[in-house]
């Protein structure tokens, strides 16, 4: 069917860009968004229409440079400086320092903005100018007026220099601080918050140190996760230190929100994060990790070449080891389905500790030895009240086992089942029930009981 044509329309309903005569062909069939574009260029008016035009092609202008915050120093020390020129030269009459007024502005160059910088660069050449008339240093006898103006325009020179040094020193903080706002925004969305209580009633604590001065995140990783079969975490440490490990934790991180939703098993999520290392990663990058279901009165997780946790009850820690580990996603982690699932079930006032290799071979500065995680955990444990107490202590005691000189990152992830908390759901019973045959919680009451026999 051929297009239909007619004359453009005149008045509001000629097309933008549309002259009397000219030929009209309608788009057939009508496109929606050109019509949506149409009306609202109608709707907007004339006005509107040359007020968008001038903002789209108004260049974006630069982000003025906030003053810089001005403290006591600031202000003290310029005029202190100025205050011991004066007093110098007037004390004496065999030499000249007036000169040194200049330094002034550049004391205030260095501590204070251009504003203040300004005030102190004007007071040093009016300083200059009345100690020349104090000590009758316009004389022939001193080279006269043309030595004064020599003199008054050296420290007016140093008062512009000053100015601009100060001025290009708070653009550069400026820009520093943008920066630095933008990389912390970035690093809160890899590293995103964890809920302090989970929807099972457990309390979550987490604590990240990193080992760059500066830097909010690095190669180690974190995440908490609600699903329909229970709260899911991941707690992992990537190869290696700077942009390369962030980048492929942060990978890790995104694979892990949508897998712990999506996935029934918990054996299930391995092989997908374990792919997707594989997918992103080199050929020696790898990533270490912990991936754990939290239900309230039950624990079960998956090791890929991580740490073990360490399970706080009743003042004693154990390891929870896996009878047959993983290796580190990316190296054929959760291949056929056959990791080893750990099964715990969680008591009253039970504490889990999560945690990354940065505090388990932190090493003494003199004698080389690692840092005693078992009884640090046990003490910080039994001595704090609420796990943020907790996991401050631990880091308080590596930082002193090590000098405060941490060589790699550490993140910390503790769980705390309240004492005294809402019953379990009864699929939760049933699963503890189930995991109460699982051997390390056998190993674990035997020898709680087999402690408490000999005490």
């Amino acid at each position: 069917m051929p297009a239909r044509t007619r004359e453009a329309p005149s008045g509001p309903d000629r097309p933008p860009g549309a002259r009397a005569g000219d030929v009209w062909r309608p788009a057939y069939p009508p496109d929606p968004l050109a019509a949506a574009v149409v009306r609202r260029a109608r709707s907007a008016g004339p006005a509107r229409g040359r007020e968008d035009r001038r903002r789209r092609a108004a260049p974006a202008r630069p982000r003025a440079a906030p003053a810089r915050p001005v403290g006591w120093a600031a202000v003290v020390l310029p005029a202190l400086t100025l205050f011991v020129v004066i007093a110098l030269e007037v004390s004496n009459q065999q030499w000249t320092i007036r000169e040194l007024a200049v330094l002034s502005p550049m004391v205030a160059a260095t501590l204070a903005g251009p504003r203040l910088t300004t005030v102190y660069a004007v007071a040093a050449v009016a300083t200059a100018l009345g100690l020349g008339w104090y000590g009758q240093l316009d004389t022939p006898a001193t080279g006269g007026w043309t030595a004064q103006i020599v003199r008054l325009g050296g420290v007016a020179i140093g008062g512009v220099m000053a100015i601009l040094a100060s001025r290009y020193n708070t653009g550069r903080e400026t820009t520093l601080a943008n920066v630095s706002q933008v990389a912390e925004v970035a690093q809160r969305a890899i590293l995103a918050d964890v809920p302090a209580v989970s929807r099972e009633g457990l309390r979550l604590a987490v604590r990240y140190e990193s080992a760059t001065a500066g830097a909010m995140v690095g190669g180690d990783l974190y995440e908490v996760v609600d699903s329909r079969w229970g709260t899911r975490l991941l707690v992992g440490d990537a190869r290696g230190k700077g942009l390369d490990a962030v980048r492929l934790a942060s990978r890790v991180l995104g694979c892990f929100r949508v897998v712990a939703r999506g996935r029934a098993g918990l054996r299930e999520v391995l092989p997908d994060l374990d792919a997707e290392v594989a997918a992103v990663g080199g050929s020696d990058d790898f990533v270490t990790g912990v991936v754990a279901e939290l239900g309230a009165r039950r624990l079960a997780l998956v090791n890929a070449g991580h740490p073990d946790p360490l399970l706080w009850r009743r003042g004693r820690v154990w390891p929870l080891a896996p009878p047959d580990r993983q290796p580190p996603l990316g190296l054929g982690a959760g291949a056929g389905g056959g990791a080893a699932l750990v099964e715990v079930t969680l008591e009253p006032g039970d504490q889990v500790l999560f945690y990354t290799d940065g505090i388990a071979e932190a090493r003494e500065r003199r004698t080389g030895a690692f840092f005693p995680l078992l009884p640090a955990a046990e003490h910080a444990f039994g001595a704090a009240n609420t796990l943020q107490a907790v996991l401050a202590d631990l880091v308080r005691a590596v930082e002193d086992w090590t000098g405060s000189a941490l060589r790699d990152d550490v993140a910390l992830l503790a769980v705390q089942v309240p004492a005294g908390g809402r019953a379990p759901p009864a699929a939760d019973q049933a699963g503890s029930a189930e995991n109460a045959g699982n051997a390390y919680a056998r190993n674990a009451d035997d020898t709680r009981n087999a402690d408490d026999a000999e005490r």
